[in-house]
């Protein structure tokens, strides 16, 4: 049940997201995807995460008890309370306590009374004034359009361990309650449907164009794929052009080669990679290289990236403590598949997105500001900022 608590607490959150781009669709085609480079190709930490830091343990300062019935926010007349919040928030620690490591939960704990208190008072704001707004521009929710949510809703959770088999079961498991998680996803749901009504669905502009430029550039790039099969035997290709050189053409046929035909960002300098020492590339290029004479080019070295030809260029042996390093160039040809095609509509609609996703935060503000809004002075930074006041016209005289 853990991963389900921590997810339906975010439900509203991710609901409103929703509304500036489907998820499904967003990414299917960027233009600024790379398909056969890396920065550092044959870097061993390219495999390797980073290691997170041990969490320092958080001594949370002693509260003074508040007043439960502080008022906190108004909005159009409908008042949230501290002690509402904090019963909110006590909910979610809760939930996320059990699920994390013990020497975590106090520094959650410190974030959630602050940070998650003033979360909670902003999605309130919002969520309220929100929702005024769509009802005041005529935007109601159909049955239809609820019970796809609800479906949605549950794929998103589909295969974990604790995957709900109903939605009243995913409800049931929100820390924030079942009456109160229901009730913000149909409010995300309505203020999505504003969002697409009066922003996307009233761009006109027709991005077939664009959209087409995009699916022929990935077919190119798609061209330029090799198989395993296919790159090896590329690579083969360029150990027989290298073997077939005079010897003292080889080091400057070897970096034309590179530059031709590398897919690693080094081919621009020739395939130089450097001076590194052991440990600093991947197990297989590691060998080869230190294993070289200088001057001398391996075979064909198979790594995860690719297939690699490598030829050491210094060697500089351990002396006074320091360990032994290389220097080496390589040409790498890339094992790779063909990205899938996305259909046009869909690279239109992601275009379209694109597009309007900047104009969802000014439209929302300015939603949000016809509502009556009175806080704490704890949450006046939550308030929308004020709509810039028009520019003032020069006078007739001026403009002579």
């Amino acid at each position: 049940m853990a991963k389900i608590n921590i997810a339906c607490a975010a439900i509203a959150a991710a609901t409103l997201m929703t509304a500036c781009c489907d998820s499904k669709n967003c990414d299917k085609a960027d233009t600024n995807a790379k398909t056969c480079t890396d920065a550092a190709c044959t870097d061993k930490a390219c495999n390797k995460e980073a290691e997170a830091p041990a969490a320092a343990e958080v001594q949370l300062p002693k509260e003074e008890p508040k007043d439960p019935n502080e008022v906190l926010v108004t909005v159009n007349g409908k008042k949230l309370t501290r002690g509402e919040v904090e019963a909110t928030v006590e909910k979610v620690i809760a939930a996320q306590a059990a699920q994390m490591p013990a020497e975590q939960v106090a520094q959650m704990k410190s974030f959630m009374k602050t940070q998650g208190v003033k979360q909670f008072v902003q999605q309130f704001l919002y969520e309220t004034a929100l929702t005024a707004a769509a009802k005041d521009l005529g935007y109601t929710l159909t049955d239809a359009e609820f019970e796809a949510r609800k479906a949605d809703l549950l794929k998103q959770f589909a295969g974990a361990p604790d995957a709900p088999e109903s939605f009243d079961e995913l409800l049931e498991k929100s820390p924030l309650g079942k009456e109160k998680t229901l009730q913000s996803v149909k409010t995300g749901m309505l203020i999505e449907k504003m969002i697409k009504g009066e922003i996307f669905n009233k761009d006109t502009k027709d991005y077939t164009a664009d959209a087409n430029k995009i699916i022929d550039n990935l077919k190119a790039e798609n061209a330029k794929c090799l198989n395993d099969a296919a790159a090896k035997a590329k690579i083969e290709e360029l150990k027989k052009q290298l073997d077939a050189a005079a010897a003292d053409k080889k080091a400057t046929l070897f970096a034309d080669l590179a530059k031709a035909n590398s897919a690693c960002p080094s081919g621009a300098k020739g395939g130089d990679l450097g001076e590194f020492g052991h440990g600093q590339m991947v197990p297989e290029f590691d060998k080869a290289a230190f294993a070289l004479n200088v001057g001398e080019i391996s075979a064909p070295v198979k790594t995860n990236f690719g297939y690699h030809l490598i030829m050491t260029t210094k060697k500089t042996p351990a002396a006074d403590g320091k360990e032994e390093t290389v220097q080496a160039s390589h040409i790498l040809v890339r094992v790779s598949e063909p990205r899938p095609l996305p259909k046009l509509e869909e690279v239109v609609e992601n275009l379209k997105n694109r597009a309007n996703r900047s104009k969802v935060g000014e439209f929302l503000e300015k939603m949000v500001r016809k509502s009556k809004i009175e806080t704490s002075d704890e949450f006046k930074d939550i308030l929308p900022k004020e709509e810039p006041a028009p520019a003032k016209e020069a006078p007739a005289e001026a403009k002579k």
